[in-house]
C-alpha cells in the first residue's frame, strides 16, 4: 500500500516557512494539476529548504527523493519519515550500484496510484546562478511509469538571499510537460526518449529560474530590473518578487547578446551600477527609496500607523525577546560554520532552530516549575512561542519603520548626495534603454 505524506509534515512545513522567510510568493499555482500522477521538478540552489518550501507551497503533497545519507542524521530522520520522503542510494554516497531499482519501485506505486513525487534532477545542492546539468532520473521515471495522464511540472525557486532569516522566496510554477511524445519512443529508443524528456525538462527549469553567467552578471540585471520596476513611486517599498521576476528573464536573456555586439556600452552601465551600488550602500538607502516622493499626508499615515503599533507591541516584543534571545542567536552562529558553502547557511539556521526552540521552552518551563509550581510552567510554556512571535514581528518591524526614516532624513539632509543617486539611476536607465533599442 502507497504511504501519503502525512498532514504533519506539510502543516510543520508552513509553520517553519512562515517563521524563515517574511513572504514566500507563488506565481502559476492554478497550473498544477489537482489529480492523476504529477512530478514535480525544481532547481536545488538551499539544500534542505528547497524541499521544504515546496511541501509548504504546493497545492499537491508529494513524496521528495531525498540521498539515503541523511536518514544517518538523527535530527533529520523523523522529518524524512514524517514527509514519508523516498531514499535514492548513490555510488558518490557510498551505496552499492544497482540499490536503486527499489527506488524507482516506490516512484512507480505511487505515481500509480495518481500520487506525486517530487525531486530535484540537478542531482546536488550547489551555491551558482544558473542550472546545472541534469540527471536523466527524473525523465526515467516518467517514462517508467507508464501512465498517459502524468504530467512533470516544473518550479523554480528564486531566493532573494538564501541566507539571511526573514528574507523572501518566490515559487515559480511552470506549465505542465506532457511525456507522450518520449513514452511512444521509449518502444524503440529508451535511452533517446529519457535525453529527449530530459532536455524538455531541461528548458521548462530554464523558463521558471533565473540563469546567469556569474553572480556579478546577476547583481548587474538585480540591480537594472530595480530601475525599470518603478520609475518614480508615490511611497517606497520594495517590489514583489513575482512582479520583478519576468523583467529580470528578459533582462538576463539580453545581457549576452548585448556584450557581445556592444561590449564598451555594456561595460558602462556595469560601471554606473558599481557606482550606484556603493552610494546607495554608503548612504544606506535601497533603490526604492531614491525616487519615491514622499507626499505629507502619506508618510505621516505611515510614522503614526507604524509608531502606535510599535508602542502597543513594545510590552510583549521584551517579554518574547528575553524569552526566545538564545534560539533566535544561536542558529546564526552555528550558521556561521558554513558561510563558506553557499547552499548551506539557510539550512543550519533552520535545523539548529528546530532543534533548539523546543528544547529552551521545555528548559524555560522546566525552570518555571521548580521555581513556582506547574501552572507558571504552563504559563511560560505557551507565553514563550506567542510573544517570540510578537517579538519577531516588532523587530522586524522596527527596523523597518528605523529605515524608512533614516532614508527619508539622508534624502533631505543630502541633497546634493540624493541628487547625485537621482542622476546616476537615469543614466542607468536611460543606457539600456538605449541599448534595448539597438536592433540585434
Amino acid at each position: 500500500m502507497t504511504q501519503e505524506p502525512g498532514r504533519g509534515g506539510e502543516r510543520l512545513s508552513k509553520l517553519l516557512a512562515a517563521v524563515f522567510f517574511r513572504s514566500v510568493e507563488v506565481v502559476g499555482a492554478e497550473r498544477v494539476p489537482r489529480a492523476g500522477p504529477l512530478l514535480f521538478v525544481s532547481n536545488h540552489g538551499n539544500s534542505l529548504v528547497d524541499p521544504l518550501l515546496l511541501l509548504a507551497r504546493m497545492p499537491r503533497r508529494a513524496r521528495f527523493l531525498a540521498k539515503h545519507t541523511l536518514w544517518h542524521n538523527p535530527l533529520l530522520r523523523p522529518l524524512l519519515d514524517l514527509a514519508a520522503a523516498i531514499p535514492v542510494f548513490r555510488r558518490q554516497d557510498g551505496a552499492e550500484g544497482g540499490s536503486n531499482d527499489e527506488t524507482f519501485a516506490m516512484c512507480f506505486e505511487v505515481l500509480a496510484a495518481g500520487g506525486a513525487i517530487a525531486l530535484f534532477p540537478e542531482g546536488i545542492s550547489y551555491h551558482g546562478p544558473a542550472l546545472q546539468p541534469l540527471k536523466t532520473g527524473a525523465a526515467r521515471i516518467a517514462l517508467g511509469t507508464q501512465r498517459a495522464d502524468l504530467r512533470v511540472v516544473p518550479v523554480g525557486l528564486t531566493f532573494e538571499d538564501k541566507a539571511i532569516f526573514r528574507s523572501r522566496a518566490l515559487l515559480v510554477v511552470g506549465p505542465p510537460i506532457d511525456p507522450a511524445p518520449e513514452l511512444a519512443l521509449a518502444a524503440h529508443d529508451d535511452r533517446e526518449a529519457a535525453r529527449q524528456l530530459t532536455a524538455r525538462i531541461e528548458a521548462g527549469l530554464r523558463a521558471v529560474t533565473l540563469n546567469f553567467a556569474s553572480f556579478d552578471e546577476s547583481e548587474v540585471v538585480e540591480r537594472v530590473a530595480d530601475v525599470f520596476a518603478d520609475a518614480a513611486p508615490v511611497m517606497p517599498g520594495e517590489p514583489e518578487l513575482g512582479a520583478r521576476f519576468p523583467l529580470r528573464q528578459a533582462l538576463g536573456a539580453g545581457y549576452a547578446q548585448a556584450r557581445a555586439r556592444e561590449p564598451q556600452r555594456v561595460a558602462r552601465v556595469e560601471a554606473l551600477v558599481r557606482e550606484y551600488d556603493e552610494l546607495l550602500e554608503g548612504s544606506g538607502l535601497r533603490d526604492d527609496q531614491v525616487n519615491a516622493s514622499y507626499p505629507k499626508a502619506l508618510a505621516a499615515q505611515y510614522v503614526g500607523t507604524r509608531a502606535v503599533w510599535l508602542a502597543f507591541a513594545l510590552p510583549v516584543a521584551v517579554i518574547g525577546t528575553v524569552l526566545c534571545y538564545v534560539p533566535y542567536r544561536v542558529p546564526g552562529l552555528v550558521a556561521r560554520l558554513a558561510r563558506s558553502h553557499g547552499d548551506l547557511p539557510a539550512t543550519y539556521k533552520l535545523l539548529c532552530g528546530l532543534a533548539l526552540a523546543p528544547l529552551w521552552f521545555a528548559f524555560l518551563a522546566a525552570l518555571a516549575w521548580m521555581l513556582a509550581g506547574p501552572w507558571a510552567a504552563l504559563a511560560i510554556a505557551v507565553a514563550a512561542p506567542v510573544t517570540g512571535w510578537y517579538a519577531l514581528l516588532f523587530h522586524e518591524r522596527n527596523d523597518s519603520f528605523w529605515r524608512e526614516v533614516g532614508a527619508w532624513l539622508v534624502l533631505r539632509l543630502f541633497p546634493g548626495r540624493a541628487a547625485k543617486l537621482r542622476k546616476l539611476r537615469a543614466e542607468i536607465r536611460r543606457e539600456v534603454e538605449s541599448l534595448a533599442s539597438e536592433p540585434s
